[in-house]
């Protein structure tokens, strides 16, 4: 087990995820069938007739989600491959265990750089579920990330918390 490879692994894994035809399928078959997909989750007026509209995986980004898989399969002492673990994030974005939100280029940006708070209403996906079935591979970092959004979910912290917009 060598922290470097993990990290070309699950790389590896996110690649042929984001280029898999099962992909690009899933994505059209959201902004067909989930009218709210179709409009930027932070500024609702702009929809996808606007500009182009992004989905951020969230409250778990892909990489973290390939090692959730990987880190749990090892503790079972699954056999993995980068395809088998690709494979399964698949499903689980097609049973809806995926945290995503959609947003404009700039929102999703700004979600990345940490500007913007995302509350736990505003995500389509079953993220719960995800974490509930791969004990083996949460992480504290990740415990304490989901902690934290239940926190400021609670507390209704505005998604503008630092005053960009």
């Amino acid at each position: 087990f060598d922290e470097t490879n993990l990290k070309k692994f699950i790389k590896s894994v996110e690649r042929t995820v984001r280029s898999s035809r099962e992909y690009k399928k899933y994505i059209e078959n959201l902004r067909t069938n989930v009218h709210a997909l179709n409009y930027d989750t932070v500024m609702s007026n702009i929809s996808n007739t606007d500009t182009a509209l992004e989905f951020h995986h969230y409250p778990l980004s892909l990489y973290e989600i390939s090692e959730i898989l990987i880190l749990d399969h090892l503790a079972n002492k699954d056999n993995i491959t980068s395809f088998s673990i690709a494979k399964e994030i698949m499903e689980c974005h097609f049973k809806n265990k995926i945290g995503l939100v959609s947003l404009t280029k700039t929102n999703h940006e700004l979600a990345h750089d940490g500007a913007l708070f995302l509350h736990k209403n505003q995500i389509f996906g079953k993220y719960e579920e995800f974490i509930n079935e791969h004990p083996g591979g949460i992480s504290m970092d990740i415990r304490n990330k989901i902690n934290r959004l239940n926190e400021m979910s609670d507390a209704n912290v505005a998604t503008d918390f630092k005053g960009l917009l």
